[in-house]
C-alpha cells in the first residue's frame, strides 16, 4: 500500500443562499451555512474517509476559524502534525453568494494566508515529504512553492489538479514532473493552444504529460497515458445537491486507486463514485461518506 501526503490549502467556506433575487446595497434574507472546505483539505477527507492513512501538510492560523478547521481534522484522524501554524493569523475563508437558482452569484476568498506556506517552510520539511509515495499537490500554492515541489520531489508519483482556468498556467512549463494531472475542458482549452481534444492531448503529452484526466461537468470523462485512451461517463444524476467539490472527490476517488495499485479502470470507477457521493452532499465533501457506501453505489 502507497502512503500518501496532501499539500496544499484548507478553508472554511461561508455560503449564503437567498430565496429572493437579492436587492443591492441592502439588507437581503438568507439562509447561511458553515463547513469545511479547501481543495487539499477535500481531498484529504475524502481519502481517509476511504479507510486509508493520510497525511496533510497545510497552514492555520490562531482564530475561532482556525481552531474548528484543526479540530475537525483531528477527529477524522489526518496527521497534520507537519503543517504550519501562525499566531496573529486569521485562517482562509470562502465565501459563495448563491442566488435563488443555487448558481454562484458572487464568490469571494480570503487565501492570503496560504502565501506563507512557502518554498523556505517546505525546505524544511524535505526529509518528512520524501517519506511517502504518493504527493497530492493543491495548485492553489503559489508558483514558486509548486516549482519547488515539482522539482525536487519528481521521483515521488506527483498527482495536481488544475483547479481553474487561471491557475491552471502556473503548471504549463512543468508538466514533465507531474505523473497525474486532472482538467476540465475549459482548463484543458487555457492549457493548450490546439483546438481539437486529440490535438490538445497531444501537445500536452509532447510537453511531458503522462497521465491526464480530462472531465467535462455531466460529459464523457478521458484518461489519457502513453499506452492508452480510456473514456467513460459519469454516474447519472438528476437531483444535484451541491456542485461543489465534486472534482476534488472526483480526484480523491482516483488516489484512492493509486494507494491500492488498482488499475486504470477501476481507479476511474471509484473517481466516478465519489464524485456521485458528493453531488447528493450540501457541502464540498460529504460527512456521511464511507468505504462501504462507495462500494454500494451502482454505476
Amino acid at each position: 500500500m502507497q502512503k500518501v501526503l496532501i499539500i496544499g490549502a484548507q478553508n472554511i467556506d461561508i455560503y449564503a443562499k437567498t430565496e429572493d433575487e437579492y436587492v443591492l446595497h441592502d439588507s437581503n434574507l438568507a439562509n447561511i451555512h458553515i463547513a469545511f472546505g479547501g481543495v487539499a483539505r477535500n481531498i484529504a477527507a475524502n481519502i481517509r474517509r476511504m479507510n486509508n492513512a493520510v497525511s496533510f501538510l497545510t497552514i492555520f492560523g490562531d482564530d475561532e476559524f482556525s481552531k474548528s478547521a484543526i479540530n475537525s481534522l483531528i477527529d477524522l484522524s489526518i496527521d497534520i502534525s507537519h503543517s504550519l501554524f501562525l499566531e496573529n493569523a486569521s485562517n482562509s475563508v470562502y465565501l459563495g453568494v448563491m442566488d435563488k437558482d443555487n448558481d454562484l452569484f458572487l464568490g469571494l476568498n480570503d487565501m492570503d494566508i496560504l502565501t506563507k506556506l512557502t518554498k523556505a517552510y517546505l525546505t524544511t520539511q524535505k526529509d518528512y515529504i520524501n517519506s511517502f509515495d504518493i504527493l497530492v499537490i493543491d495548485n492553489n500554492l503559489t508558483k514558486e512553492a509548486i516549482e519547488y515541489l515539482l522539482i525536487n520531489h519528481h521521483d515521488k508519483a506527483i498527482v495536481m489538479d488544475a483547479v481553474s482556468t487561471k491557475k491552471v498556467m502556473k503548471i504549463a512549463n512543468l508538466l514533465k514532473y507531474i505523473d497525474l494531472l486532472k482538467v476540465n475542458r475549459l482548463e484543458l482549452d487555457k492549457l493548450s493552444n490546439e483546438q481539437i481534444l486529440l490535438n490538445q492531448i497531444t501537445d500536452l503529452q509532447k510537453r511531458g504529460a503522462t497521465k491526464i484526466i480530462i472531465t467535462n461537468q455531466d460529459q464523457e470523462i478521458t484518461l489519457v497515458t502513453k499506452e492508452e485512451i480510456l473514456t467513460t461517463n459519469p454516474i447519472s444524476l438528476t437531483n444535484v445537491i451541491n456542485a461543489s467539490g465534486a472534482g476534488d472527490a472526483f480526484l480523491s476517488g482516483f488516489v484512492h486507486g493509486m494507494i491500492h495499485g488498482l488499475n486504470n479502470q477501476k481507479s476511474l470507477l471509484y473517481a466516478k463514485k465519489l464524485a456521485y457521493l458528493t453531488l447528493l452532499s450540501n457541502n464540498s465533501t460529504n460527512n456521511l461518506l464511507t468505504k462501504e457506501k462507495v462500494d454500494e453505489v451502482n454505476e
